[in-house]
């Protein structure tokens, strides 16, 4: 695949960034190969570092991170109950920290996260509601439990249980959440069956407590 040049790569960069901020996955560079899979690269802003994509289908892909060659890609292990992965939507949340987004229907998503410079994948994260990427946590809905845990190990730091209204998936039942660059969690949340909203801001640690 052709290399960009330094000027062209930023000005992706900065395209990315705007979409990030509109809620819009990095549009990738992709090209049919002779095997009839396309193959898509989400460059990072590290030289020749990045992630890639080879799909036969939009339920038939591959996914991986690359260093030098993208040919030569580490490709992500499927999570469980999946024998290959849908296509990808990807966000660089920073220079070199990127989410890999996965749809698997309409209440299920995995979420892979990748590290350039310290070359760290996390394990897939189910229904990923919302990132801390300076802090490396993210918010997961757990069955009725918004739990909070550290991208990388797993390890849980908060767990928030509440009067949530009766729906199928917990994500239907909390229409806002964020991060704080001060380190809480600003959510609001429809209660009980008369699904009266109410926000609140929590503060979560960045590591287990005691």
């Amino acid at each position: 695949m052709r290399a960009l040049g330094v000027t062209q790569a930023l000005g992706v960069w900065v395209t990315a960034l705007a979409l990030l901020g509109a809620a819009a996955p990095v549009v990738p560079e992709c090209e049919s190969h002779p095997t009839g899979a396309q193959l898509c690269l989400y460059r990072s802003l590290a030289p020749s570092a990045g992630l890639v994509s080879s799909c036969r289908g939009s339920a038939d892909c591959r996914v991986g991170s690359y260093y030098g060659d993208p040919a030569a890609a580490s490709w992500f292990t499927p999570p469980p109950g999946l024998l290959t992965l849908p296509k990808p939507a990807v966000f660089w949340l920073a220079a070199t920290l990127a989410q890999v987004r996965v749809d698997c229907g309409p209440t299920c998503s995995w979420s892979y996260f990748f590290e350039v410079r310290r070359r760290r994948l996390s394990e897939p994260r189910a229904g990923v509601l919302a990132v801390d990427a300076q802090r490396l946590l993210v918010a997961v809905a757990e069955g009725r439990v918004l739990s909070v845990v550290q991208i990388f190990s797993g390890r849980s730091v908060a767990r928030i249980e509440r009067d949530w209204a009766p729906t199928p998936w917990l994500g239907d039942a909390i229409p806002r959440l964020s991060f704080d660059p001060d380190g809480r969690l600003s959510f609001t949340w429809l209660r009980g069956p008369e699904r009266a909203p109410v926000s609140e801001r929590v503060s979560i640690p960045s590591v287990p407590r005691p």
